[in-house]
């Protein structure tokens, strides 16, 4: 499969849940596939989707959260999962986008490409749940035992390199209009205060 079947497939499967989202080829598929201003893209901070996620579902346990990563971004802060292991919040879903390479920008490949068990980085981190999913039919099957289970829960979806990523278009805003639409879209939808009254 490639990421945009498996963004696809996750944003079908969504339902009420958060997402945070992984710059580049995750942020612009989800995007694509959803519009949704209650999701968060994290253009500019390669690296930290995970840990805004985890806050967020930290600060909202009521509230589903999920990571919609890539391999490049998680290998850019693998320590990550330490910390969603420690605080193990079970409303956190983490979905990492493996295509090996770093699409964004050109399809360079992805250091130790081929070889390196992310699955097997989050097990060994102390995450229990961890899988791995290489086909559209098997994310259909297993996606909503995993989303209905008590997280966290970590997800490697293997999908093959594709160029036909660029013809995707990104998000039409980001940096501080990106804070504010998703923070106003957290305060309608949840009657909580994001922002005080000078709007930080």
């Amino acid at each position: 499969m490639i990421a945009k079947e498996a963004i696809r497939v996750l944003a079908a499967h969504r339902g009420d849940a958060i997402a945070v989202c992984a710059l580049g080829v995750a942020a612009n598929e989800w995007w694509d596939a959803t519009k949704a201003e209650d999701c968060f893209q994290m253009h500019g901070a390669m690296g930290f989707a995970a840990s805004f996620a985890l806050g967020l579902a930290l600060s909202l346990p009521n509230v589903n959260i999920w990571i919609i990563n890539s391999d490049g971004s998680l290998c850019m802060n693998p320590g990550c999962l330490l910390t969603e292991a420690a605080q193990a919040p079970r409303n956190l879903k983490h979905f990492v986008i493996d295509n090996q390479v770093y699409q964004t920008v050109g399809a360079v490949p992805m250091v130790n490409a081929g070889r390196t068990d992310y699955a097997g980085l989050a097990r060994a981190a102390g995450i229990a749940s961890t899988h791995t999913i290489d086909n559209v039919p098997e994310m259909e099957k297993q996606l909503p035992r995993l989303i209905a289970g008590p997280g966290p829960t970590f997800v490697v979806l293997r999908v093959e390199p594709d160029p036909s990523h660029i013809n995707t278009p990104p998000v039409t805003y980001e940096g501080p209009e990106m804070k504010y639409r998703f923070g106003r879209a957290l305060e309608k939808r949840f009657g909580i205060s994001v922002f005080n009254s000078s709007g930080y």
